[in-house]
């Protein structure tokens, strides 16, 4: 029934492979478009910059982006940058030109590459700046990756000891020492030590994971780190590192290291037994590294797949992607051809290919120097003691340094608390005097304000006395002219009344003896009227307001006290 199960699996598998291979072949190349579009930026970039230095550094960032993708765009870049270095360049420019000459030259020609990697560091060795260790620290990487394709481990690890991680440090360049320290994992990776290669990949993310701008180092760093927990089987931490790695991969999608990415992807899925999703990762793997004609990624990939079909027991089908990945093999390699063969022999056998099985075996034999695999773990385990041991005496020395600082400081610390002491002093007692003034300003603020607001109060009492006075003056104005009516006008009638009246009486009196005494009541009703009307029209005419004003008599009659603070 498992076996059924599996073989089910398998079909669906190989429908959604020509199906995502179809997908490939009818859809445009999102990828590829994203590279060239990055590309086009760095030119621009490089175009642009202000400096003929910087323009030399940007026309070599452009030929080492093409140098995985078109070697001739990588040469003509490279020329270009070496005509803006003059007819006389600086031994510096020279070792830039060669050591970017090597870069493209070390994927096909890494007997020239090497020879023209060591004139370069020989010319940079002309300059000691930051700059100058950066370029030569990552010289002697490329260089290393070499002998390691060589088989050479041994040999890179020393040299990532004693040239790339002491110059990286030179150029307080941490992204280049996080990339070191990364490639020391790799190497006890390759002899199986995939325990201490643990420090060595933490150490790495911590000195690489707040960097910016330095994604595809990161991507590069997380991808290993998973690959070495998935041999030490822990998967948890392997999927976080590849989750972590994926982020990248969405940030720089035209990375080479990409196909590297879904090889350990498909490793992971393929020793969780997630088949559909090893498959997934293989055909992405696949497209990436066609794209970018990394034959050593073809084969890498067509080997975890044959382990995929070998773990499922399609024995035949592993068998396959098995000789497929030998035929991308890039460059001779003493331990792939004895995994190869090693592998084969198992696949032959579970076939019961026994005749096959044995002359794999017999090639086993002659490729495996089990002397010189013995020998080469030994000196890279000896070169990683050598790194501790000089990393220990570098740290001693940083104490001994650090401990006469602090004496030094010590010394001083005397002659230093006193001045703080005297300027903590003055600075309380220019403190207090500040406190002092302002609590003074403020006082003297707050008296000015209240004379101010006495000043207003004052005017505002004037101006209400002055329309009180204005009230009265414009009333005892009306009480006058009515009192002039009354006496006038009123008055000089009822006088004028009462002389008729009496001359009336002195004229008709002879005549009418009898009549003149109610004559004489009536005009002494008219003497009291008119003496009633003078008193009313007196009464409305005060005589103090007559010659004095109300603001005269006010004054003249109450003293207002003024109030002082």
């Amino acid at each position: 029934m498992r076996k059924v199960h599996h073989i089910e699996c398998l079909r669906r598998a190989t429908l959604g492979l020509l199906l995502g291979l179809w997908i490939f072949s009818t859809h445009p190349l999102t990828a590829q478009e994203t590279a060239e579009r990055y590309a086009d930026s760095l030119l621009n970039s490089a175009l642009t910059a202000s400096t003929n230095e910087l323009k030399i550094e940007g026309l070599l960032k452009v030929s080492i982006f093409w140098s995985d993708r078109d070697t001739t765009k990588a040469y003509r870049y490279l020329e270009m940058a070496r005509q803006q270095m003059g007819k006389s360049p600086s031994d510096f420019q020279t070792g830039l030109y060669r050591l970017y000459r090597a870069n493209i030259l070390m994927e096909y020609d890494r007997k020239k590459a090497k020879a023209e990697y060591l004139a370069a560091d020989s010319l940079l060795a002309t300059s000691t700046t930051p700059k100058s260790y950066r370029y030569r620290s990552n010289l002697w990487n490329n260089y290393g990756v070499i002998l390691q394709k060589e088989d050479q481990d041994a040999a890179f690890m020393e040299i990532i000891v004693n040239k790339t991680l002491p110059y990286a440090r030179l150029a307080g360049d941490s992204a280049a020492v996080g990339y070191q320290l990364q490639n020391m994992g790799l190497l006890l990776g390759n002899v199986q030590n995939h325990q201490k290669a643990v420090s060595y990949y933490e150490q790495a993310l911590k000195t690489i994971r707040d960097l910016p701008g330095k994604e595809e180092n990161k991507l590069e760093i997380f991808t290993n780190t998973a690959k070495n927990e998935l041999y030490l089987r822990n998967f948890d931490r392997a999927r976080r590192h590849l989750d972590s790695a994926r982020h990248y991969i969405r940030m720089i999608p035209h990375s080479t290291y990409i196909p590297t990415f879904y090889r350990t992807e498909l490793i992971y899925f393929r020793q969780i037994k997630d088949t559909d999703k090893a498959l997934q990762s293989y055909r992405n793997g696949i497209a990436a590294a066609q794209k970018l004609g990394d034959e050593y990624m073809l084969m890498d990939i067509n080997f975890e797949l044959h382990a995929l079909y070998r773990d499922l027991g399609e024995y035949r089908t592993a068998k396959k992607y098995l000789s497929m990945s030998n035929a991308h093999r890039p460059f001779h390699s003493l331990k792939n051809s004895a995994l190869y063969h090693h592998e084969m022999a198992k696949l032959d056998y579970q076939l019961k290919n026994y005749q096959e099985a044995y002359l794999h075996m017999d090639s086993l034999r002659t490729v495996l120097d089990s002397i010189y695999e013995k020998d080469a773990t030994t000196k890279v385990l000896n070169l990683e003691k050598q790194y501790k041991t000089a990393e220990n005496e570098n740290r001693i020395l940083r104490l001994e340094a650090e401990n006469r600082q602090q004496e030094l400081a010590i010394a001083k610390s005397h002659w230093w608390g006193l001045a703080l002491g005297a300027g903590l002093l003055l600075a309380l007692c220019i403190a207090f005097f500040s406190w002092k003034i302002n609590k003074k300003n403020k006082k003297m603020f707050a008296q000015k304000e209240q004379l101010h607001q006495e000043d207003l109060r004052s005017i505002h009492q004037q101006e209400r006395l002055g329309q009180y006075d204005a009230m009265l003056r414009g009333q005892e104005a009306e009480r006058n002219r009515l009192a002039r009516d009354l006496h006038d006008g009123l008055g000089g009638l009822l006088a004028g009344v009462k002389l008729k009246l009496s001359s009336i009486v002195t004229k008709e009196g002879e005549k009418l003896p009898n009549g003149t005494g109610a004559v004489h009541e009536v005009i002494h009703q008219l003497d009291y009227s008119l003496d009633e009307l003078r008193r009313i029209a007196h009464n409305m005419m005060p005589s103090a307001t007559a010659v004095w004003c109300l603001h005269c008599q006010i004054c003249a009659g109450i003293w207002i006290p003024r109030r002082f603070p």
